[in-house]
């Protein structure tokens, strides 16, 4: 479990569940998703992406790579969203989102697994490809080469900003590695009644956020009309409606007049 190590007495004093989150972050709608599921308890940060708040020395204390989500559970530090949700199940197994099954639990680990692997490298070349969107300017990207120990995140933003923006190749081949996911999830959804089995699991909480940021762009589900059934399942359940479209017109307390 990937329990970040600090000497930071404000961090290791913190009690309880500590969430530092962005309200239209698909990684930290999942860990939203699984409180409201279980019923626990949390205190909010929010870490407004659209300032860079991420970008902070008191923040990388947090995460090493400036990304959200990040939790703070009794003075322990825990970050990247499908490892979370590991640490959350762990230590609060009451409502399971584990398969009792060990073949549904192999599967149920498999698309947490996916999810960490393609978040950068597909979902973001994706959503930034086809909106066009880039988060940095020549000049933060300079500071941000400086601060930032991922190559991986800074050639991802280097590409945003790009002449031409991320190539289209680049765009098709990610979009061709999601369609053929969905069509993976499809087949399962044919003899299971969730992603990984016959229960709800930690593998739909891990991926009905994906839904709900590529469909903003247009992603074409109705191609697959297992998981569109899967997804009116989701979210029609209560923990959707406060866990991700609350907080789409969350406005920081900063910027409210």
């Amino acid at each position: 479990m990937p329990i970040r190590p600090t000497d930071d007495p404000e961090i290791k004093s913190m009690k309880g569940i500590n969430l530092y989150h962005y309200s239209q972050s698909n990684c930290s709608m999942r860990i939203r998703l699984l409180l409201e599921e279980k019923g626990l308890p949390w205190t909010s940060h929010y870490v407004d992406l659209d300032t860079q708040a991420n970008l902070t020395e008191d923040y990388f204390k947090l995460h090493p790579h400036g990304l959200v989500p990040t939790i703070v559970h009794d003075g322990e530090i825990v970050y990247e969203s499908s490892d979370i949700l590991r640490y959350l199940e762990e230590k609060y197994p009451e409502t399971p989102l584990i398969p009792a099954d060990e073949e549904q639990r192999n599967e149920m680990e498999k698309w947490l697994d996916i999810t960490k692997d393609i978040h950068v490298r597909v979902i973001k070349v994706w959503v930034y490809g086809k909106e066009k969107y880039t988060s940095k300017t020549p000049e933060s990207m300079k500071e941000y080469e400086k601060i930032q120990p991922s190559q991986e995140l800074i050639d991802f933003h280097k590409m945003t900003l790009a002449e031409g923006h991320i190539p289209q190749e680049k765009i098709d081949e990610a979009d061709e590695i999601l369609r053929s996911y969905f069509s993976m999830i499809e087949n399962n959804l044919k003899k299971y009644q969730w992603i990984a089995g016959d229960t709800m699991s930690l593998a739909d909480i891990a991926w009905i956020p994906n839904y709900t940021l590529l469909n903003m762009f247009g992603f074409p589900f109705e191609n697959y009309p297992q998981v569109m059934k899967w997804i009116d399942k989701l979210v029609n359940r209560p923990s959707y409606e406060a866990a991700i479209l609350k907080w789409f017109d969350y406005v920081p307390a900063q910027d409210q007049g």
